[in-house]
């Protein structure tokens, strides 16, 4: 326990403000992916030559090693709640009708009616609170006394008297200070949540225009195989052609109708689920700035790597947890400092008619209870917090690993499309189309020239789509999840039974 003992005394955290909601949306225009700039919607098939680098995060101080020196506080302030600003006004007018909308304009309105925002913000509040009562000095008790009555057919000794509780060992601070790394854990987990949201929003965002481009391509598969039903029937009636291939070319035609279908119904779920995220259902009809063929993110291993290390607030949030492990340590050993209890009161003894006084101190005596147990099991959890911090600096590499691996192949697919395959697909169906209208080639390649086409354009989008999401992952610190459920802090949490054990004395 020495090395716990060489804690540096400091002062309590100063307090933090009473959160309130600030009323203007929070700038996130500097935190968003780089390639989000808005482009022309022409030619389904494009590449933009609009090049954008991301824009790095807001650099926090250097962390932790695992190698965690108690009397080392390296712990970078928590984002104050007060500069964490999230917009409020959940009906921004909006001109979704005629505007298309932006990414960064979809994260405005998300940070301002998301609400697992607002749950985190609530959750921070209740932990002031609680930080607030736990440092709560004892109130008094005030009362009546009354001795030997009826002694000798008098009233005895009749008065009143004050007792208090002298909470000694700096408990109370201490219980503030347990309760000040909660609420850092708190302020870093809502960091965590806004990333959450970010990536989300982003996402489904790009898979959005992932849905409304496969719409966008089925129509255009569907002009293409009634144009090669009307060439059959022409080719047929002038007795160039065979009654099957009409056939053959409406089949390919309804199955076409039914890929159209379904993309519809994908675009439409795409559009909810975003609007859901958003937190404004409105939304689902509001058209989209079309950025999904803009010039791809150049990201790397050692940058993304370090970027994920350095400012990843869920670490930040577990180095907090090792900070509030160690002060309860602090807070356990004062415990064993036995409270001062005291107490006064005043009287006239009717019997005699004098006015007198008594006064009482007392002390419990540390003999048996010392506090042993408590003390091992701060120390124990403040090791286990220890190797939590290893085990989310490994589980963050793994997650990155899986993202980094996920943006190379949809980078080099996207790639290979885009340079390769993409225009010798366009190229086939052509010289295919044009040689089954001289006759040179039987409808069976034309059917097989069509549906590579389709399937090649398809697979294309799904990479792009892949790419955009997989360089939100690797860009927003490998976070999801932004309507999950945001973890709530209990009443027992933040110190409230180390208040208990500051009045009891025990």
């Amino acid at each position: 326990m020495e090395e716990y003992k060489a804690h540096n005394k400091r002062q309590s955290s100063t307090d933090i403000a009473p959160l309130v909601p600030p009323s203007d949306a929070e700038d996130i225009s500097a935190k968003t992916v780089g390639y989000l700039d808005s482009s022309d919607d022409t030619e389904f098939i494009q590449t933009s030559e609009v090049s954008n680098k991301s824009d790095s995060n807001a650099n926090l101080d250097t962390l932790i090693q695992t190698t965690f020196n108690p009397d080392f506080n390296a712990i970078p302030p928590a984002p104050g709640v007060g500069g964490d600003q999230l917009a409020t006004d959940k009906n921004a007018d909006l001109q979704t009708t005629e505007v298309a909308l932006t990414v960064e304009e979809l994260l405005q309105l998300a940070m301002a009616n998301n609400p697992t925002l607002q749950q985190a913000l609530a959750v921070i509040n209740k932990a002031q609170g609680i930080k607030k009562q736990v440092g709560l000095y004892p109130n008094p008790t005030i009362g009546y006394q009354g001795q030997e009555i009826g002694a000798d057919g008098t009233s005895g000794k009749q008065g009143g008297y004050i007792s208090q509780t002298i909470v000694t060992g700096n408990k109370l601070s201490l219980n503030q200070a347990v309760a000040d790394y909660d609420i850092q854990q708190l302020q870093w987990e809502l960091e965590t949540q806004k990333y959450r949201v970010r990536n989300d929003v982003q996402s489904q965002f790009f898979a959005s225009l992932g849905a409304e481009q496969r719409v966008k391509l089925s129509f255009q598969l569907e002009k293409i195989a009634e144009e090669g039903v009307e060439i059959a029937s022409k080719l047929f009636d002038s007795g160039e052609g065979a009654r099957p291939d009409i056939l053959q070319a409406e089949v390919q035609l309804g199955e076409i109708r039914i890929i159209r279908q379904n993309a519809e119904y994908d675009h439409e779920a795409a559009r909810k689920q975003l609007a859901s995220l958003v937190g404004r259902p409105e939304l689902t009809e509001a058209p989209l700035s079309d950025v999904l063929n803009n010039k791809s993110t150049d990201l790397t291993w050692e940058e993304s790597y370090q970027q994920l290390q350095t400012n990843s607030p869920e670490l930040q949030a577990a180095y907090a947890k090792v900070s509030r492990a160690r002060e309860q340590i602090f807070r356990q050993e004062s415990q064993n400092i036995p409270n001062l209890m005291a107490q006064i009161g005043v009287a006239r003894d009717n019997e005699t008619g004098d006015d007198i006084a008594n006064v009482q101190v007392g002390i419990p005596l540390p003999i048996f209870n010392r506090n042993q147990g408590n003390i091992d099991m701060a120390a124990a959890e403040y090791h286990r917090s220890l190797g939590d911090v290893e085990r989310l600096q490994l589980s963050l590499q793994v997650r990155l690993a899986a993202a980094f691996r996920d943006y190379q192949k949809a980078k080099k697919q996207v790639e290979q499309y885009q340079q390769d395959i993409l225009p010798k697909a366009k190229e086939n169906l052509d010289l295919t189309s044009q040689g089954y209208r001289q006759q040179q080639f039987d409808f069976l390649r034309v059917l097989t020239a069509r549906r590579t086409y389709f399937e090649t354009n398809i697979k294309f989008i799904r990479s792009l789509v892949d790419l955009r999401q997989a360089e939100v992952a690797v860009s927003g610190l490998v976070l999801s999840g932004g309507l999950s459920n945001v973890r709530d802090i209990s009443q027992g949490v933040g110190g409230v039974g180390n208040r208990g054990q500051a009045l009891s004395g025990q």
